[in-house]
C-alpha cells in the first residue's frame, strides 16, 4: 500500500433494504494509518423505518425527526470522499443504496469502480462475510460495541479489517 495514498471508508443505515440513508459515516485511511477526520451525519428519510432495519440499527423516524435530509447533506459528503479510493464492507449494499440517494438528490453518484469491497478481501483470506465475525476472527476487538449497529462503529471496523488483510495489496 502507498503509504500515502488516502482510502475513505464508508458504512451507511439505511430504513429500507438497499434504499433511504439515515445514516452514513466515512473515516479516513492513510497509508497504514486511520486518521482521526471522519464524516458522521444522521439523515431524515423519505420513507418509512422498515421493521429489519430498525432492529439493526435502532434509530427510530422520531431519532431522525429534525436531521437533515440526504440533499441537504451530500456536498459535505462528496468533499470529504474527494477523488480517493471508498472502502466499503459488503460494497454493493453502500454502493447501491448511494447510488439511489445521489439520483434523488440530483447529483451523480460514485461509479461502482472506485469502490473497494473488504467483505470480497475477508472471504478470498478464510474469514466470515459477516463484518463483526471476519473482524473478531482476524483478531480484532468487537467486545466493546453494543449489538446495534451504527455507522461510525461498522466504518471504523471495516477500517481496521482493510488495514489488516491488505498489507501486501497494492491499491
Amino acid at each position: 500500500m502507498n503509504p500515502l495514498h488516502r482510502h475513505v471508508v464508508i458504512d451507511v443505515e439505511t430504513a429500507q433494504s438497499y434504499d433511504h440513508v439515515i445514516e452514513i459515516a466515512a473515516v479516513e485511511v492513510i497509508g497504514g494509518t486511520i486518521s482521526p477526520r471522519s464524516f458522521i451525519r444522521r439523515v431524515k428519510p423519505r420513507s418509512a423505518m422498515s421493521p429489519f432495519c430498525y432492529a439493526v440499527h435502532r434509530i427510530s423516524l422520531a431519532d431522525l425527526e429534525h436531521e437533515p435530509h440526504f440533499e441537504e447533506v451530500v456536498h459535505d459528503l462528496m468533499e470529504f470522499v474527494g477523488d480517493d479510493t471508498i472502502v466499503a464492507h459488503n460494497y454493493a449494499y453502500e454502493y447501491n443504496t448511494l447510488k439511489r440517494e445521489f439520483e434523488r438528490a440530483s447529483q451523480p453518484s460514485y461509479p461502482r469502480e472506485r469502490f473497494f469491497c473488504t467483505m470480497a478481501l475477508a472471504k478470498r483470506s478464510g474469514l466470515p462475510g459477516k463484518l463483526r465475525h471476519a473482524c473478531s476472527q482476524a483478531g480484532i476487538s468487537v467486545a466493546h460495541l453494543r449489538d446495534a449497529h451504527d455507522a461510525l462503529n461498522d466504518a471504523l471496523l471495516a477500517a481496521h479489517l482493510f488495514l489488516k488483510l491488505t498489507p501486501a495489496v497494492r491499491l
